[in-house]
Order: C-alpha cells, then sequence, then structure tokens
C-alpha cells in the first residue's frame, strides 16, 4: 500500500552484502528517508528459540536517537509508531511512554487507515490528498487476483516466498493492472448510467 500512495518502501532487506553489518545498512537506510514506520507488535516468540525477535524496536530507537540528537537535517524526520494493542508498550517498552502510538488491532484495514491518514497528512504541501483509505483497500484486495498470474510469468518463487525486491517488483506490475482495471469497471458504470444498461460485471444479471 505504499507504493499505491506514491511512495518506494525502503528496507534492509534489499541488499545482499556480506562484507558489511546489516545494522549499518539500516541506519543509512534511515538517514535517507524523511518519513519512517515502525510496528513494534512485530516482537512475536520465534518457533525455534522460544525468545522474541528485538529488531524492531532496536530500529525504533536508532530513529528515535537520529530525531532527537542527530545533524539538524535528522530532526526534522517524521515517524509513525504502530502496535497492536493500546498502550502494551508500556510494559514492554516503557522509555517511550507519553508518545502518539497507533493501535492497528492486527487490523490490515485499519493499517491501511493509519498509515495513509499519516502519509497524507505528511505529504508534499500543495501536492493533492491521497486516495482514501477504503479506497487503497480495494486495491489490496485486488492485488492477489493479479499477483500470481505475474509471479508465474516472471517464473518467479511462489508469492509468499518471494524476496523482498521481487516482491516490489510484482507490486509495480500490478497497480497499473489494478487501475486499468478499475477504470473499465468505472467506465462500465458510466456507460450504463447513460444507456440504462447493466455493467457487464461477473456474477450479476439484469
Amino acid at each position: 500500500m505504499i507504493q499505491i500512495c506514491g511512495y518506494q518502501p525502503r528496507s534492509a532487506l534489499d541488499y545482499s552484502d556480506s562484507g558489511v553489518v546489516r545494522f549499518t545498512e539500516i541506519i543509512k537506510l534511515i538517514t535517507s528517508c524523511d518519513l519512517s514506520i515502525h510496528d513494534i507488535s512485530r516482537v512475536q516468540l520465534d518457533r525455534a528459540s522460544r525468545l522474541p525477535r528485538f529488531n524492531m524496536p532496536l530500529e525504533l530507537g536508532a530513529d528515535l536517537g537520529l530525531r532527537l540528537a542527530g545533524p539538524p537535517l535528522q530532526r526534522r524526520r517524521r515517524t509513525l509508531i504502530l502496535d497492536a494493542e493500546a498502550h502494551r508498550y508500556d510494559k514492554t517498552l516503557s522509555d517511550i511512554s507519553g508518545m502518539d502510538i497507533d493501535v492497528h488491532a492486527n487490523d490490515p484495514r485499519q493499517v491501511i487507515r493509519l498509515v495513509r491518514d499519516w502519509l497524507n497528512t505528511n505529504r508534499w504541501h500543495g501536492t493533492p490528498p491521497l486516495p482514501g483509505a477504503a479506497a487503497i483497500n480495494d486495491d489490496y484486495q485486488a492485488y492477489p487476483g493479479f499477483a500470481h498470474e505475474i509471479v508465474a510469468t516472471l517464473r518467479l518463487d511462489p508469492h509468499d516466498d518471494l524476496p523482498h525486491g521481487d516482491y516490489l517488483h510484482v507490486v509495480s506490475v500490478a497497480l497499473p493492472r489494478i487501475e486499468a482495471s478499475r477504470a473499465r469497471v468505472v467506465g462500465a458504470v458510466a456507460i450504463g448510467a447513460v444507456t440504462g444498461a447493466s455493467p457487464p460485471w461477473p456474477g450479476l444479471t439484469s
């Protein structure tokens, strides 16, 4: 959904270099972006070790450190912090108590709404509003129907096993197709309204 909003997501998963420490690359990514999103609910227990993963809180701490005490350019950063439950961070990450943490309750529709509204609030001055959360959710729901064909055509691994870079490529190919499909439906509705005919939607009869 980040790409639907016109942004290019960045992740340390985009790089593979055994000669560098991954955290170094993460810091470079953070400093190269004006906006960052951290979901601190992603700390489930590892199935093998039965220990939680703390990558997200660590990356959030680096981000906040740059914003609070970094170079002047970094102090203009904007950060969105998400969690699954309200005030759970008071017990697990109490040093950020008092900050404005948004709650998504593990609901993809709420994630879409929170991220969309935050990106919309922080968009460049003078640019038009982003598509609404309901519209973005419609595209999100339509995506699987296009993704599997793209994956098959490109002879990639199964969608759920795609490396991050491959996944972003599939999304970039799917989005214009989703938009074209939506335009055809809108056009059919407009024609139906003018002529009195029913739009050609599968499963509907006049």
